[in-house]
C-alpha cells in the first residue's frame, strides 16, 4: 500500500495544506491518514521509534501519557469525554511525521498548498463582499468566524516561507499576509486583526534588508503612507470602532454597552476558573468536570456561562483540564520544537515561520481554545509534521543540497 502511494502522496498533502484556509475540514481526515501510516512506520524498527521519541515528540507522547493517566484516575473513560478524545487524536497525530516518508520535499509541499489556499480564501471572501456588501456582517467561512481568521493567518504565515526555484504563480513574497488579511478584516476577529498589521510589517522588515538602501527608505514611506490611508477608510474605521473602541468604553471608561455580553461572559468564566485552579492546581479538575465546578464558583452569575464547553483562554482551559503540570508540559512542547528549528533549519524564513506560528496561535488563545478544536490540531500538527518530516530528510543531505 505504502508503494502505491508514493506518486499521489505528495498531491495529498498538498491538499491538506490548501483546504485548511478555507476552513474544509479534510486536513483533519488526511492527518488522521498520515498519522497512521506513520505509526506504521515508526514501530517497523525499535530504532526508528526511539528516535521518533527523542525528538520534540517525545514531549507530546509526555503530555499525552499525563493527560490520559488523569482522565483514567478520574474515572472518565467513556466515549463522551470530549478530552479524551482529544488526546487520543493529539497521539495519533503525533506519528505525521514518520508518515510523510513517501513525500520527497514535505515542506515545499505543504507551504506550495498554503499559498494555493490563501490566494482561495481571498478570492472567495472577495465574491461574498461583492455579493452580499454590507448586508455581510461577519464572514465565518461556513463555520467558526474565529477559528476560520485564526486558519487563514496560519495560512499566510506558511506562505511566506522562501522556497527555491517556486512556480511563478505561486512566488514569495508577502503578498500572502497581505491577500490574507481581507478575509480576516472580514471575520472582525480580534484576536487575529491585531497580530496580521505586527507580521506583516515585521516580515517586511526582513525582506527589505536584501534591498538597497535608497529603495528601502522609500519602501519604509509607502508602507507607512498605504497604513494611514486603510485607517481613514470608512470600513476600517467602522470595525476598529465596533470591535476595539467598545470594549475600551466599556471595561475602561465605564459606560454601559449592550454588544458586549461575550465580554461579561469570558470575564465570569475567567473569574470561575481562576478559583477553581486555585482549589485544584496540581492536576485540574477535567474537561468533564470543568463548568460544574466553574459554576459553583461563579455563584449567582452561573447562568450567564450556562451552555458553554470552552473557557476561551487556552492557558486557563490547560490548568483546569490538565493543572500545573500539564501546562508546563503543554509549554515544554513548543519550546523544544522551536529549539529544535532555531539549530536545524538553514533558512531564516523557516525561523520566522515558526516562532510567527506559535506566537500566534498564543495570543488566538487568549481568548479562544484552539487546542480543543479539531481542524485547529490537525493543522498545527501538519505543520510540525512537515517540519520534522522535512529535518529528518536533510539528515541524509549535505547542507549545499539542504533546500526547500
Amino acid at each position: 500500500m505504502l508503494l502505491a502511494r508514493r506518486r499521489i502522496d505528495p498531491t495529498v498533502f498538498g491538499a491538506a495544506s490548501a483546504a485548511f484556509p478555507l476552513y474544509i475540514p479534510i486536513p483533519v481526515v488526511l492527518a488522521g491518514m498520515f498519522g497512521l501510516s506513520g505509526i506504521y512506520v515508526a514501530l517497523s524498527r525499535g530504532r526508528r521509534l526511539v528516535e521518533h521519541l527523542r525528538s520534540p515528540y517525545g514531549f507530546i507522547v509526555v503530555y499525552c501519557l499525563w493527560s490520559l493517566m488523569l482522565i483514567g484516575g478520574r474515572g472518565e473513560l467513556e466515549a463522551g469525554n470530549r478530552q479524551l478524545g482529544f488526546m487520543v487524536l493529539l497521539l495519533g497525530l503525533t506519528f505525521i511525521a514518520p508518515g510523510l516518508c513517501l513525500v520527497r520535499r514535505p515542506l515545499r509541499t505543504f507551504v506550495l498548498g498554503a499559498r494555493v489556499g490563501v490566494y482561495a480564501a481571498f478570492v472567495l471572501a472577495l465574491v461574498m463582499f461583492i455579493s452580499f456588501g454590507d448586508a455581510l456582517e461577519r464572514w465565518n467561512g461556513g463555520g467558526n468566524a474565529a477559528i476560520v481568521a485564526l486558519l487563514i493567518l496560519l495560512g499566510s504565515i506558511t506562505a511566506t516561507i522562501r522556497l527555491s526555484n517556486p512556480p511563478k504563480c505561486v512566488p514569495n513574497g508577502l503578498q500572502y499576509i497581505a491577500l490574507a488579511s481581507f478575509p480576516i478584516f472580514l471575520t472582525e476577529t480580534r484576536a487575529v486583526l491585531i497580530v496580521v498589521p505586527i507580521l506583516f510589517l515585521a516580515e517586511f522588515f526582513f525582506w527589505s534588508l536584501r534591498w538597497r538602501p535608497r529603495i528601502r527608505n522609500r519602501s519604509y514611506a509607502a508602507v507607512l503612507l498605504a497604513a494611514g490611508l486603510m485607517l481613514l477608510a470608512p470600513p476600517v474605521q467602522n470595525m476598529i470602532a465596533g470591535r476595539f473602541v467598545t470594549v475600551y468604553e466599556h471595561y475602561v471608561a465605564g459606560k454601559s454597552d449592550d454588544g458586549m455580553e461575550s465580554g461579561d461572559i469570558r470575564l465570569t468564566m475567567w473569574k470561575a476558573a481562576a478559583q477553581v485552579i486555585r482549589e485544584h492546581p496540581l492536576s485540574g479538575v477535567g474537561i468533564m468536570d470543568m463548568f460544574p465546578h466553574m459554576k459553583v464558583a461563579a455563584g449567582p452569575n452561573a447562568e450567564m456561562i450556562a451552555g458553554f464547553k470552552h473557557v476561551h483562554n487556552f492557558v486557563l482551559q490547560e490548568l483546569l483540564a490538565n493543572g500545573v503540570v500539564g501546562l508546563v508540559l503543554l509549554a515544554s512542547i513548543v519550546a523544544a520544537f522551536l529549539l529544535t528549528v532555531l539549530r536545524r533549519a538553514p533558512e531564516e524564513s523557516m525561523r520566522r515561520a515558526a516562532i510567527y506560528f506559535f506566537c500566534s496561535v498564543g495570543i488566538f488563545g487568549m481568548l479562544h481554545d484552539p487546542l480543543y478544536h479539531e481542524l485547529c490540531m490537525s493543522t498545527i500538527m501538519l505543520f510540525v509534521g512537515a517540519y520534522m518530516a522535512q529535518f529528518r530528510r536533510w539528515q541524509f543531505l549535505t547542507p549545499a543540497r539542504r533546500q526547500i
